[in-house]
């Protein structure tokens, strides 16, 4: 087959197209699908002079027609429409905060609305049609259109099953978590805590990875090479009932020992490349760089190959100078080569208003954080990351804010308190605070209206003395 569907890049490719750039030796397996069946290709005969470059089953009779292969009418629709779900809706990740393992689904406004329309939930299993151990309504109180909104695992497993239609049709990741000698590499992200699964094998120099493993030795042997960099020691964590240990590095040099290491580990190390936008100024959301033109400038140390590590035509690239480049943005530019992964998307105006819903509010001097939302505590000392189950006592200036992906969804204050009576709050300091002092006038010249404090300054004036607790308090307007 001449043509192939790439998960990178999200697009068709021409096995021709490939043959022409490096990326054919990059080692990524799974990138390349079927268009019909979805299963995995590979690039043959790049080299041949006899044959023209042509996408390969890595099994099956090649010979044959997909679609007659499959005897499937209508194949190509269908295993389309099954790998468009799989590829776009889930991700996992590591939660370098609360140390868990996250699901990851995003959803378009429309596809939320006709699951919510069916009544349909989100499952997810650790094996094929058993009971599922995460089950989740589709609604917009849960799910934020258009945004990644996570959901923690709380059952282990080398891989999972994902349904978006109550069970009935099951989509399979393969090799989330290794075993238990080898290594599990996620990708950190600068923007928040989520660090991303690496599905690929292949891992870069000068890039924040964070490793993670249930053998400890392994860990310690990462932490021990000479070109990694670690700002911190590794660390352990419990989650899934299991013990598992992690170090949060970046590599400086692919050298023999960094090599050795990771192969052991089957992983691939290579040194990145560059790029950057230029111009004019982009902002990130969702991991995307959008821009509010149609035209962007930027800076690459490779090649742009239309089709190859690009979703676009030649059309919409332009040579400035040297390795300065004119991109043409139509919609989004994906662009996919030696560790860089972006995705440049035009900026576009909302048709309608966002109807937000307004957060819940509550009263209690003593709070303990459920699970269900990112709770944080805004107190004199600044903001505190709340652990789920832990008990919080709040004190009247302070507050308890929970978010649910960048929305404000709930507020706790301390239960209002009621107006002490100054009467029995005074009797009460005589009683159990007897010090006393000498009485001078000239320290209540300000003007004191409450008609209490007053009738007990009378009374130290006549007697020439004071309770020294309830000075402090009259001069500090606590009363």
């Amino acid at each position: 087959m001449d043509k192939a569907f790439d998960v990178v890049l999200q697009s068709e490719v021409d096995a021709t197209v490939i043959a022409k750039n490096s990326y054919r030796f990059s080692g990524e397996r799974f990138r390349y699908q079927c268009l019909c069946c979805g299963e995995e290709v590979y690039l043959a005969a790049a080299d041949s002079s006899e044959r023209s470059p042509h996408f390969r089953h890595w099994r099956g009779n090649n010979d044959i027609e997909c679609e007659r292969y499959l005897g499937q009418p209508g194949a190509v629709e269908h295993f389309a429409f099954l790998r468009k779900n799989k590829q776009e809706h889930i991700e996992f990740c590591f939660n370098r905060d609360r140390m868990t393992f996250e699901i990851c689904a995003s959803f378009t406004e429309k596809e939320l609305q006709i699951y919510e329309e069916e009544e349909k939930w989100m499952t997810v299993s650790s094996k094929y049609h058993t009971v599922p151990f995460l089950s989740i309504p589709f609604n917009k109180e849960i799910f934020v259109p258009d945004r990644k909104n996570y959901f923690t695992i709380t059952k282990f497993s080398t891989e999972y099953f994902v349904s978006f239609d109550s069970g009935i049709n099951c989509y399979t990741y393969h090799d989330i978590m290794r075993t238990v000698e080898k290594i599990n590499i996620f990708r950190v992200r600068i923007q928040d805590e989520h660090c991303r699964h690496q599905a690929s094998p292949l891992i870069y120099t000068d890039t924040e990875y964070m490793g993670i493993s249930e053998n400890r030795e392994a860990i310690q042997e990462l932490a021990d090479l000479e070109y990694v960099v670690s700002e911190k020691e590794p660390f352990s964590f419990n989650t899934e009932n299991r013990v598992f240990y992690g170090l949060q590095f970046s590599i400086k040099q692919a050298e023999f020992s960094i090599l050795h290491f990771f192969q052991k580990h089957d992983y691939q190390m290579e040194t990145s490349e560059e790029f950057s936008i230029l111009w004019p100024p982009v902002y990130t959301k969702d991991s995307r760089f959008i821009c509010d033109g149609d035209t962007t400038y930027v800076h690459s140390s490779f090649a742009l190959i239309p089709h190859g590590n690009m979703n676009v035509d030649n059309t919409f690239v332009g040579e400035i100078s040297g390795d300065i480049l004119k991109l043409h943005i139509n919609n989004e530019v994906i662009i996919h080569e030696k560790n860089i992964d972006i995705c440049i998307q035009r900026e576009e105006e909302l048709g309608k208003e966002i109807v937000l819903e307004e957060p819940a509010t509550t009263y209690s001097d003593r709070y303990v954080v459920p699970n269900q939302y990112d709770y944080f505590l805004f107190d004199q000392n600044g903001c505190t990351r709340l652990v789920p189950e832990s008990t919080v006592y709040l004190s009247e200036s302070d507050r308890i804010i929970g978010y649910k992906n960048g929305h404000i969804k709930a507020f706790v204050y301390a239960c209002p308190k009621e107006k002490i009576d100054t009467r029995q709050f005074i009797d009460d300091i005589l009683r159990y605070h007897p010090q006393s002092e000498l009485f001078d006038p000239d320290d209540f010249m300000d003007n004191i209206t409450d008609e209490t404090v007053l009738a007990y300054l009378e009374n130290c004036y006549r007697s020439g003395r004071i309770n020294t607790v309830v000075k402090r308090y009259i001069k500090e307007e606590q009363i």
